[in-house]
């Protein structure tokens, strides 16, 4: 995933539910109870799948619609 994220010039935060009590309270928080787990604005994508992570960050850089 780290290495995934830096290809593509991404900048990430890497937070360890197993050392930190609060990263996984954050994550029970959001929903979640399955690592990995990357968040792009604010879409999950669980597990190392590059063709979702690929939609998501093309989602991500996407305007908004008009309203």
């Amino acid at each position: 995933m780290k290495e995934f994220l830096s290809r593509a010039h991404r900048p990430f935060v890497e937070k360890n539910v197993e050392d930190d009590p609060a990263a996984y309270a954050e994550l029970v928080a959001l929903g979640w109870r399955v690592v990995p787990l990357t968040l792009v604005a604010g879409r999950g994508v669980k597990g190392f799948d590059p063709e979702a992570l690929r939609e998501a960050l093309e989602a991500a850089d996407r305007p908004p619609p008009d309203r």
